[in-house]
């Protein structure tokens, strides 16, 4: 063999290397991209994930922190029309925004052999999915639902000597409060900062949505509404004196909460939890793993949960409402992968997968959330399908982002006690409601009363009250 023939051989042995190479990595590499932000629910699908069968498919994280970076890099992709990413979690309150850039599922539902509508609870599904409100047209699915709960001292509220004190001071017994207005004497009573314990805590940060979340919780439960869906008035809704009763209620909580907790995050929250330093907390259920993991929290066995507690208002109704946490599925319209998408979320939302991912996160396939296994799996679960009936939601508008910002703001001001709550909630609605103009919304005056779901408002009694763990 001439040396010519060699070099012509080692070539084209070197080209068919090339190609085999390339060909073999084109079969390996179908990278299925997702952003959410980072933490258990994002990890447990990363684990889960490894164990699809079509090894030819890798699910490839993009996480960022929590909060507006994790927004923005989702709303920034889809700005551009890119396919950066293949599928993404976001906020129920974000798919009005985010329903034109991604997949609408009806199409997938009338195709799928399994991924149906009818395998997660109709009210999730709408939830995390469904644009406009009402629709039947769904962009996410239920992935990672959550819910605000309570949190409190097990040890502290089944001590014989509190009990007798508590009695003594009020007139009745301690107990898990049912309304705000007990949560308020039972934070006052164990208040003891000589002691290093306090009442409550909950957020009051600027960030994100730390401070409206929780003081929605509050607006709502005393009777007040963000605004008239219908008509798009904000005046008179979010500046009513039912919703500056329930901020007002929100920031009188601080007095027993540790110094500075006007300006708390989730973080913060769980600190206290786990050290023991607060006898109660407003907590989403997301994190309820580690508050009663013995590993992070050194009172991980002396912690309950219960459901949060509503309140009676002005018109003498008792309300429960709270703020729903979690993230919907939604595919990337602009994603070249679609056929692969649907196969993996096909896989994934199986019940032998949503059952791994349920033992840390809460997940929203009917089967798995409904299973006495799994409401049985550890002492909040049942409390948490409990608080699903409870649960409502920002605005279901494109203006979302910025709504957000402008009452984030006026709250956050309230909480740091540089505003007055009437003050703040008058500012916040004069913007929102200018904000609505601008964006060509048609403000209709007292045309209509915003409906309220009638299992959050009756005369309060003892069917309000939700059993504890």
């Amino acid at each position: 063999m001439t040396k010519a023939m060699r070099s012509r051989l080692l070539a084209s042995a070197a080209v068919l290397a090339a190609a085999v190479a390339a060909s073999s990595g084109a079969a390996r590499a179908t990278d299925l991209t997702f952003v959410w932000h980072a933490g258990t629910c994002a990890d447990a699908l990363v684990e889960i994930a490894k164990d699809y069968p079509d090894k030819s498919v890798n699910i490839v994280p993009a996480l960022v922190p929590y909060g507006p970076q994790w927004h923005d890099k989702i709303a920034s992709e889809f700005a551009i029309q890119g396919d950066a990413f293949d599928f993404a979690m976001w906020d129920s309150q974000s798919t009005a925004e985010f329903a034109s850039h991604a997949v609408k599922l009806n199409d997938i539902f009338d195709k799928s052999s399994y991924l149906k509508a009818d395998i997660f609870p109709p009210a999730s599904l709408s939830r995390y999915g469904e644009y406009p409100d009402g629709s039947g047209e769904y962009y996410g699915l239920p992935a990672n639902q959550d819910a605000y709960g309570l949190t409190y001292r097990k040890d502290l509220f089944e001590d014989p000597k509190e009990q007798e004190a508590f009695k003594a001071k009020y007139g009745r017994d301690l107990a898990v409060p049912q309304t705000y207005q007990e949560a308020k004497d039972v934070a006052e009573f164990f208040t003891r900062p000589d002691q290093g314990l306090y009442g409550w805590a909950q957020m009051g940060g600027r960030d994100y949505d730390f401070a409206t979340t929780a003081s929605n919780s509050f607006l709502w439960s005393f009777g007040g509404e963000l605004y008239n869906p219908e008509t798009f008035e904000v005046k008179g809704y979010l500046d009513s004196p039912a919703s500056i009763d329930g901020v007002q209620a929100y920031v009188d909580m601080f007095k027993f909460g540790p110094p500075g907790s006007q300006n708390w995050g989730f973080d913060e929250v769980n600190t206290a939890i786990q050290q023991g330093q607060v006898a109660m907390a407003m907590q989403w259920f997301y994190f309820n793993g580690s508050n009663a993991d013995p590993k992070v929290s050194k009172f991980a066995d002396k912690v309950g949960f219960a459901v949060l507690p509503g309140a009676v208002g002005r018109d003498g109704k008792f309300r429960r409402q709270f703020s729903v946490g979690g993230q919907g599925m939604g595919i990337n319209k602009y994603s070249k992968k679609l056929p692969e998408l649907t196969k993996f979320m096909e896989w994934y939302f199986q019940p032998e997968q949503q059952k791994r991912y349920a033992a840390v996160c809460q997940t929203g396939l009917k089967s798995v959330l409904e299973s006495p296994d799994w409401q049985g799996l550890n002492s909040y679960n049942r409390q948490f399908s409990t608080a699903l009936q409870y649960l409502n939601d920002y605005w279901h508008l494109p203006e979302y982002p910025v709504l957000l910002d402008e009452l984030q703001q006026e709250v956050s001001a309230a909480a740091a006690g540089t505003k007055s709550v009437q003050q703040a909630l008058s500012d916040a609605a004069e913007k929102n409601e200018r904000t609505l103009q601008r964006a060509g919304y048609d403000i209709k005056r007292g045309e209509s009363t915003p409906e309220v779901p009638d299992q959050v408002i009756s005369p309060v009694g003892q069917d309000q009250v939700v059993p504890v763990e």
